[in-house]
């Protein structure tokens, strides 16, 4: 079974940041497999989203409302992620927006000539 060999074989090497969502009336994955994920993964930047009540399918087979919450703290989760933590990150980012409007502007140019 593939859950026994990740168990064994894999957990123990998760050491990129992770977001796991589980619903936590899941009946197609138990929920306490996530959980061990959780405790088992090396990571230092981990989170685990339990979400009570909720199903397998979180993101199609819930209430709108529970969708638009799973999709919220993704975003957020990656929102977080995502932010320049330092003066050399956020160069490297406003050289690539230049280098990108540069070749944005090229297309345009290209387009209308």
């Amino acid at each position: 079974m593939v859950s026994i060999h990740l168990e064994a074989n894999l957990l123990h090497q998760v050491s990129l940041p992770f977001l796991i969502v589980h619903g936590g009336a899941d009946k197609v994955t138990d929920p306490s497999v996530s959980e061990l994920l959780y405790r088992s993964a090396p990571s230092q930047d981990k989170t685990l989203k339990l979400y009570p009540g909720m199903w397998h399918a979180l993101t199609s087979g819930e209430s709108p409302d529970n969708i638009h919450t799973v999709f919220v703290d993704i975003i957020a989760w990656l929102d977080q992620r995502s932010q320049p933590t330092s003066t050399e990150e956020l160069s490297e980012l406003e050289q690539k927006a230049k280098h990108d409007n540069h070749q944005m502007q090229q297309e345009q140019t290209k387009c209308n000539a």
